[in-house]
């Protein structure tokens, strides 16, 4: 094979090579506008993507999540006090943002997490995930069906009164938990094994 010709079958190689891993015509134009950063409700864990930064990614989200359904609740006084009446959430949900925190009611197929409120009230609420709540303050769950897991930290006192909870339910050291007729599936741990 003169040297020619090798260097044409490798040219030709290569080109199909490059063909081959080059995007179809009719894609192209969409590749060439696609967004350079994808947003967290179409990303999907990979192996160029951290555990960590997924995580973060999901918890910026329940966290807008939360603001934006604290802006269209009529109930909502101040910009630091949140109140929800009957709403409604598909997803996670994370309040960091308010000294006050009122869920009354409503139906939130995710998990509800509560951090840093001096004040957290959730009554005839059903949350299909779990419930953290790790405030400042003081805490009142009653009345509410939680798929999960309710965690109590942070709080001086809580009161839990005849709540149904699917996973444990959780208090931290230093929480002093009062109430009575929750129906626990898992474990009670804490102060709260004596609100049972």
């Amino acid at each position: 094979m003169s040297r020619t010709t090798a260097a044409l079958a490798l040219t030709a190689l290569l080109g199909l090579g490059l063909v081959g891993c080059s995007a179809p015509a009719s894609d192209a134009g969409s590749a060439a506008s696609a967004s350079p950063t994808p947003s967290a409700a179409t990303t999907s864990p990979d192996a160029t993507e951290s555990p960590a930064a997924t995580e973060a990614a999901g918890e910026t989200g329940a966290a807008q999540a939360a603001t934006e359904l604290c802006a269209q609740a009529s109930g909502s006084g101040e910009g630091d006090v949140c109140v929800l009446e009957n709403a409604t959430a598909s997803g996670d949900l994370s309040f960091g943002s308010y000294r006050v925190v009122k869920i009354i009611g409503g139906t939130f197929d995710g998990g509800i997490e509560v951090t840093g409120a001096e004040q957290v009230t959730i009554t005839e609420a059903t949350v299909g995930g779990s419930l953290a709540v790790d405030g400042r303050g003081g805490a009142v769950v009653k009345l509410s069906t939680i798929g999960g897991s309710l965690d109590i930290a942070g709080v001086r006192s809580a009161t839990l009164v005849k709540n149904s909870i699917g996973g444990d339910l959780l208090c931290a050291d230093g929480v002093q938990a009062n109430g009575d007729g929750n129906s626990v599936t898992g474990e009670a741990t804490g102060t709260c094994s004596r609100v049972l």
